[in-house]
């Protein structure tokens, strides 16, 4: 009986060491091929770089047909992440309600329910995280929350940093939208621009406004980027 009993012990034992190897080896092959995707993007912006991978330019008689094929892609929060730590969002709500209840006074019920509305926006911005969403460069355009852009519908585009973040702005010949906001890494920068120039101008802000270094920060010279 005791020998059944530590026999059958013996087993789970092996089973246990069994499925603890087989995790480990799980996890590192996981590790392997987050690697192996990391050397893969490397690559894929080394080649931009140095030119190895450019986009068709079309021919103007006959017109070659271009397909949307995928040449860049990167992963990037779909806005800027704001955060407010307590004082600061006291200070505004204080702010606020002596302006609501001025505009109650007056009467003025509309501008009242709009600015209740901003705070409660600037509330679910500054305490929610962005979402992670994935742009594109393809041979035809940009690929901006999964709405393909041409080439002839932008005007110009520059780069722009705010503290650690990077930015791509890019204007269209749109009245909606009339310009895109893409955030990247400060890495994918260069491998961008060498992309885009190609069909559309680097735009020269020879001085920035205020309000523009307020929402998009401090422009990026071409010498820089």
């Amino acid at each position: 009986m005791t020998k059944k009993i530590d026999k059958d012990l013996e087993n789970i034992m092996k089973l246990i060491s069994g499925e603890k190897a087989l995790k480990k080896k799980e996890e590192k092959l996981q590790k392997l091929k987050k690697k192996a995707i990391e050397e893969q993007k490397d690559a894929k912006r080394r080649k931009i770089v140095e030119k190895e991978v450019v986009l068709e330019k079309e021919a103007s008689q006959p017109k070659k047909v271009v397909q949307n094929i995928k040449i860049f892609e990167w992963k990037a929060p779909d806005r800027y992440e704001f955060s407010f730590d307590s004082k600061e969002f006291t200070i505004i709500v204080a702010i606020s309600l002596v302006l609501i209840l001025f505009l109650a006074i007056v009467g003025k019920f509309f501008l009242m329910a709009a600015l209740i509305s901003l705070i409660f926006f600037i509330y679910v911005l500054g305490t929610t995280k962005p979402l992670m969403i994935k742009h594109k460069i393809t041979a035809r355009g940009i690929d901006f929350n999964d709405k393909l852009y041409e080439w002839h519908m932008f005007t110009d585009f520059y780069f722009t940093k705010r503290n650690k973040q990077n930015f791509l702005i890019v204007n269209t010949k749109l009245r909606f939208p009339s310009t895109l906001v893409l955030l990247l890494d400060e890495k994918d920068r260069l491998p961008l621009f060498l992309l885009l120039q190609e069909f559309v101008l680097y735009k020269d802000i020879r001085k920035q406004r205020r309000l523009e270094k307020m929402n998009f920060g401090e422009y990026v010279e071409l010498e820089e980027v």
